[in-house]
């Protein structure tokens, strides 16, 4: 054989050897990487945030909503953001209610102090308090969900299945808000933006720089729909029910100020129905029947007699402490029998609806419950503080403030707020040093191959090569016609 021909023969076996290597090593790093998507799930890159305040009536709401999540695999992250004054920051006894909560601060009197506006309106909390953790504290995780403090997960919430992507959100649908369609908006947003509105609210996914970019918005959107006397008593076309002469200004005018605060931001709503249910509606659709969300923000009532609402006066009754955990826990309707395989899919609904109400009150009881009983326990409530934990030093908000109203001091978060800085700083860089090892050691493994592979490959050819000068060899000695040197 010749030089030339050897060389063809060693590059080809090489490159037949290399493919198959890497191949293997491809194997390998796909079930490594499955490994470790099954360790570090698709439903834990979300983080879902909700906003309440430090009244017992919220207070209950936020801790059903945290076991709920825990229920679901608890998946990626849940936030409370806690919105007081000073005054019942120093009163208040709940924080273990939800384990990571943020105390930002009161924003009830939030026009007032910035316009002179006399409004105590208890909604600004809830742009205010998204705003302010998402400038201050912010998020580690790809995906915001924006949660209300009166729902129940009953499914981890995903992409995949919800679908929201960068510059559009996926939501819920709020049909009563009739502003976005009747001219009103008009009064808000140019042409542009106006095409990007939609009756959404109540749940959310954004994709998480679109979330920080937009609650600036919210906020200032919510002060000026609350503060324009043309939305006010008696004009209709809010779609809010409930404004009087003695309450002209709607109520609803947050969830405006979401609406246009995402239009003037450049996003756009993925609206999809199904995926949340108030309990006591009846589902429209397969959705609907196994949704991933309950809201009980209205009246459940099974047309039977059974009636409970979240707003009656025991719902705003103290009943998480160890005197009050003996209180009267909340009527639950009961459970008919579940139908059989033939029934029509009108009672198979209705089925499906008082179970949902069956399972959100219930949940409601059991999370009380279950608090009171842990906190209350002699032997771990010595380990419980009886009071919320001392705050750090304030700090400045986003925006300063002219003057401070007495009533309500903006200060602005405990010391679980650097902590939770520091703690999304550490595991940030902990996750880029993971990828950065995992992806030297796939260069490292590959390197290894492509060496063996060419050594492989050589002694391969060099056997051949020598396999075959042997065999010719042979051959010239057995042949008759050689001639003897």
């Amino acid at each position: 054989m010749s030089r030339s021909a050897a060389a063809r023969a060693l590059a080809r076996a090489t490159r037949v050897v290399f493919v198959v290597l890497v191949c293997v090593a491809s194997t390998r790093v796909d079930a490594q990487k499955d490994v470790r998507t099954t360790d570090q799930r698709e439903i834990d890159d979300y983080h879902y945030v909700f906003s309440s305040d430090c009244q017992p009536y919220m207070t209950w709401q936020a801790r059903a909503l945290y076991d709920s999540w825990v229920k679901i695999g608890s998946p990626g992250r849940l936030t409370r953001i806690l919105s007081c004054t000073e005054e019942e920051y120093a009163a208040y006894a709940h924080d273990d209610v939800v384990p990571e909560t943020t105390h930002a601060p009161s924003y009830v009197w939030y026009a007032k102090e910035r316009y002179g506006d006399e409004d105590g309106y208890a909604a600004y909390n809830l742009p205010g308090g998204m705003n302010y953790w998402a400038q201050n504290v912010g998020t580690d995780r790809r995906w915001v969900v924006k949660l209300d403090a009166d729902m129940i997960l009953l499914k981890p919430m995903t992409v995949t299945e919800i679908p929201a992507r960068k510059g559009q959100t996926a939501a819920g649908i709020y049909g009563y808000l009739v502003g976005v369609d009747n001219g009103m908006a008009k009064w808000f947003v140019d042409e542009e933006t106006e095409r990007r509105l939609a009756r959404v609210g109540g749940w959310e996914i954004f994709d998480a720089d679109d979330f920080k970019r937009m609650t600036p918005n919210w906020l200032e959107q919510t002060v000026k729909v609350r503060m324009d006397k043309r939305v006010w008593y008696p004009y209709k076309g809010t779609g809010d029910v409930y404004i009087t002469e003695d309450a002209p200004r709607p109520w609803i005018s947050e969830m405006y100020g979401f609406i246009f605060g995402c239009g003037i931001s450049g996003l756009t709503h993925n609206v999809m129905p199904s995926t949340q249910l108030y309990a006591g509606y009846t589902p429209w659709d397969e959705a609907s029947e196994d949704p991933f969300i309950v809201h009980y923000g209205t009246k459940l009532d099974d047309g039977k007699g059974y009636k409970w609402d979240k707003h009656y006066d025991e719902g705003h009754v103290e009943r998480m402490t160890c005197e009050t955990k003996n209180v009267k826990p909340f009527p639950v309707v009961p459970l008919p029998r579940e139908p059989g395989k033939g029934a029509s899919v009108k009672e198979r609904r209705e089925y499906i609806k008082l179970k949902i109400m069956y399972i959100t009150v219930t949940s409601i009881n059991e999370s009380v419950k279950k608090y009171n009983e842990d906190r209350c326990d002699p032997v771990v409530r010595r380990a419980m503080p009886d009071k919320a934990p001392s705050r750090a030093p304030t700090v400045e908000l986003t925006r300063k403030r002219k003057h401070v109203s007495d009533k309500t001091p903006m200060k602005s978060v405990n010391a679980r707020l650097e902590s939770e800085k520091s703690a999304s700083e550490a595991l940030r860089e902990m996750r880029l040093l993971e990828k950065e090892l995992v992806h030297e050691s796939r260069m490292r493994q590959l390197w290894t191959y492509a060496v063996l592979s060419w050594i492989i490959g050589s002694v391969l050819i060099g056997y051949r090569v020598c396999s075959k000068r042997r065999v010719r060899s042979q051959r010239r000695e057995k042949n008759p016609f050689r001639v003897p040197v």
